[in-house]
């Protein structure tokens, strides 16, 4: 078993942190992208449950979260998200060249992946998508997002609070922990929900039809964060002809921090171990 940590620096010089856990013996490679607000710590348990399957995982903070650099909770185009990503992917192929490469993205970092996929198409072998915000957001009317436009425009680095803690999960615990860690935030600022919520989202949902990976999406039923909807949604309008979608009854936001954890990583192996073997 091999553990390292590093830091990767980014075209316009973002110091993006980054660990590798690699078991003996790997029969695939997974780069994990985190979601809003979080950082790669909160996926300890998922890294340790793919390793015991043999399963290499390289994971990352994104620009402005836990400890890559960059203003916190910010970012200038959603394009720098994309293409810190790639150089995760780039890195993993670089040093496992012949394994199998997939791609998990959960809530944001479900954006990310679904951009990523549409953009660069003969990266990975599949990806894998939790909670993902392939949509807008509920709380997105017209005049959120013209306040987003207005403060954008005028004060960009202005912070607009987003507490989303309380429906994470329905574990009690695991909300007491995130409102407890230090690395979690939930102030991000006017361009960070501009380049999120308005732009990406544009260029997301303009080019589903360009997206063709082998892809697993998995989304919990009571999700109040990212509605359930918005997976099945980019699961009818994607071109890809493997694809699979799972939407688990009673699960919150986090389907891989409520008690049926087990269950939803089980269905992660099973659909990698099918890739791997076919």
């Amino acid at each position: 078993m091999m553990r390292e940590e590093s830091i990767i620096k980014t075209s316009d010089g973002i110091d993006v942190f980054c660990k590798k856990d690699i078991p003996d013996n790997p029969i695939a490679v997974i780069v994990i992208v985190h979601g809003f607000a979080e950082h790669l710590a909160r996926y300890d348990y998922f890294v340790q449950k793919l390793n015991e399957n043999q399963i290499a995982c390289y994971r990352f903070d994104n620009r402005g979260h836990g400890k890559s650099g960059g203003l916190m909770l910010h970012v200038e185009s959603y394009n720098d998200y994309i293409n810190d990503a790639d150089l995760i992917v780039q890195k993993a192929k670089d040093e496992f060249p012949n394994l199998p490469l997939f791609m998990f993205g959960h809530s944001m970092g479900g954006f990310i992946t679904a951009i990523y996929g549409e953009k660069f198409k003969d990266r990975l072998d599949g990806q894998i998508f939790s909670g993902a915000a392939t949509d807008e957001p509920p709380q997105a009317n017209p005049v959120l997002k013209t306040v987003i436009n207005i403060c954008n425009a005028l004060f960009p680095k202005m912070r607009i609070k987003n507490d989303l803690s309380a429906l994470i999960s329905r574990d009690i615990d695991v909300v007491n922990k995130y409102r407890n860690d230090p690395l979690v935030h939930d102030k991000a600022t006017a361009r960070f929900f501009k380049q999120f919520i308005i732009e990406g989202m544009t260029y997301l949902k303009n080019n589903t039809k360009e997206y063709k990976y082998s892809c697993l999406i998995l989304h919990g039923k009571e999700d109040k964060l990212v509605r359930y909807s918005s997976s099945e949604n980019f699961y009818n309008n994607i071109s890809s002809t493997d694809k699979q979608i799972k939407i688990y009854d009673d699960l919150y936001h986090e389907i891989l921090n409520e008690a049926e954890k087990d269950i939803v990583i089980n269905d992660i192996l099973v659909w990698i171990n099918n890739k791997v073997n076919n």
